[in-house]
């Protein structure tokens, strides 16, 4: 897995991931991105799980109206014209992101390396535009 910044798409995993959703007609690869870290939160989330989880709450809160500053176009072409996701989608994508952040491989691998600050900030921002 390649990762270049502590942002939600700044990883070839969830890149991967936005091409699956961008050739999605349904929400279908959301619920599994977030279902892959729901199945593994009382363990220990493995890391390439957790940066498509973290993509696909990003597109969460972008469907909400609240995208980060980065988000893919196809992520804004896909949930243009929705209506708002449910919210068990919300709150699904909330528990997702405050799991990854407290326990996970993920966070381990970003606590090792010099932008621990810039992930955890940017994960709290994620958190702050998943509100309903």
């Amino acid at each position: 897995m390649s990762i270049w910044g502590p942002g939600g798409f700044e990883n070839d995993d969830a890149l991967d991931w936005v091409a699956e959703l961008a050739d999605s007609d349904d929400d279908n690869p959301i619920i599994d991105a977030l279902n892959m870290v729901i199945d593994q939160a009382d363990e220990f989330p493995e890391a390439p799980d957790c940066t498509v989880a973290i993509a696909a709450a990003e597109a969460v809160a972008a469907w909400m109206g609240e995208p980060t500053e980065d988000c893919p176009e196809e992520v804004e072409a896909w949930v243009e014209g929705r209506p708002a996701p449910p919210a068990t989608m919300i709150s699904q994508a909330r528990y997702v992101t405050e799991t990854i952040s407290e326990n996970s491989e993920l966070k381990d691998l970003w606590k090792e390396s010099d932008e621990f600050e810039k992930w955890q900030t940017s994960v709290n921002d994620l958190l702050g535009r998943l509100l309903y």
